[in-house]
């Protein structure tokens, strides 16, 4: 368990942090509310000044006159925390970002250490004149809530309600109030404030819809149909979510990348906890354990959340992963296909704790998936079986070896 001491929990992200930092002047570190964006970068620049634009004295202070304020006061660096609330800014730490290389370069020196340090937990690369400015220019980090490892959580119920925000593990806060405060946070900072919806009652019935379909497609006509909106703006609100670290979507599996993109996409949360608090049936990691549909659903967004967060921590640069599903009379799905460099790996999700050997038919049956390598991931113990090997979910790391 990657904990230092009682208030701040170590993360993985860090070595990527710690090879990004010597070749970038700016450090994005982006992800959703309270995945621990702050207590990283204060932990790792003790040294520069930090700015929480969502402060109304910090707010006032900057926004007024921003070039001014970075020449002034900032030119030795600083931490701009929810840096979007001025979005200026990137345009002016372009500007003494190009300024700094120059001068590196004019002593022979190829690369800036990171001096300033932006953090959000809206995607600013939807933003193309945000993306522009920062392009080459930035490194970007994903902080995103706690993997398995970090978080030191081995009962997959407790991992399926509490998800993995870093506050749940260091004092004691309950996933209840947390999740209720956390949503209406949410709502109120950016879905009215950034986003401008101003019916945050219906927006949060979409949330809890979006939960009830984790692990599946979105239907557009159900839920349409049910909130009274238009496929315009549901694909708004959908990429609402997405840009703010809520979802996350998943590709079918094709070896043609046309097709594969035709597939259509399932939508997953990055935290269990947050989905399990929507759906409004999980009420303690109990009920979750004797509650067969809830407990499949979450333990199958517990699984994909995890390879999502394995990747950010390395910068993307991991296995792509998909699922594959044969349509037609007798068709079947695969949960998990992960297109390495040299072969396949083919992986099946189930909640159970006991092994079964039927598990393994579904990724015998395609001929694509004969060479592949086989997995189960389970509750139970990890070992290797006739057909392939079975692996606890604290175990998801071999999936990457």
């Amino acid at each position: 368990m990657a904990i230092s001491d009682k208030r701040y929990i170590i993360r993985e992200v860090q070595a990527w942090m710690d090879v990004q930092t010597k070749h970038y002047p700016i450090l994005s570190v982006m992800g959703p509310r309270r995945a621990g964006k702050t207590e990283l970068i204060r932990k790792y620049f003790p040294h520069l000044p930090y700015y929480d634009l969502e402060e109304d004295d910090n707010f006032e202070m900057i926004s007024k006159n921003p070039n001014r304020f970075v020449r002034d006061h900032c030119m030795e660096g600083a931490i701009f925390d929810e840096f979007h609330y001025i979005p200026d800014l990137t345009r002016i730490l372009k500007t003494v970002s190009d300024e700094l290389l120059n001068a590196a370069h004019e002593r022979d020196e190829m690369a800036v250490p990171t001096r300033f340090v932006l953090t959000g937990s809206h995607n600013y690369l939807f933003d193309e004149k945000i993306k522009e400015t920062m392009t080459g220019r930035a490194a970007i980090i994903k902080l995103l809530p706690l993997t398995l490892q970090e978080s030191g959580c081995k009962d997959p119920y407790d991992a399926m309600y509490k998800g993995g925000y870093p506050i749940l593990y260091v004092n004691g806060e309950t996933p209840k109030t947390f999740f209720a405060a956390y949503i209406q946070n949410y709502l109120d900072r950016e879905v009215r404030d950034i986003h401008g919806i101003k019916d945050l009652l219906k927006f949060q019935e979409f949330m809890e819809i979006c939960a009830s379909l984790a692990g599946n497609f979105f239907d557009y006509e159900t839920v349409g149909s049910t909130l009274g909106l238009k496929r315009e703006t549901l694909d708004a609100w959908l990429m609402v979510l997405y840009s703010s670290y809520i979802i996350f979507f998943v590709r079918g599996y094709n070896k043609s990348l046309m097709k594969q993109m035709s597939k259509g996409h399932k939508l997953y949360f990055y935290d269990t906890g947050l989905c399990a608090s929507l759906t409004r049936k999980a009420k303690s990691p109990e009920y979750i354990k004797v509650n067969p549909d809830l407990k499949g659903k979450l333990f199958e967004n517990l699984v994909f959340s995890e390879i999502w967060k394995k990747n950010a921590i390395q910068g993307e640069y991991l296995d792509s992963a998909y699922f594959w599903n044969i349509t037609g009379r007798g068709g079947y799905e695969i949960d998990i296909v992960m297109e390495g460099m040299m072969r396949l790996k083919a992986i099946e999700i189930k909640s159970g704790d006991t092994f079964n050997p039927k598990w393994f038919d579904n990724m015998q049956k395609h001929p694509d998936l004969k060479a592949a390598d086989k997995f189960v991931i389970y509750t139970g113990p990890t070992m290797d079986v006739e057909g392939g090997r079975a692996l606890n979910f604290t175990d998801l790391n071999e999936l990457f070896l």
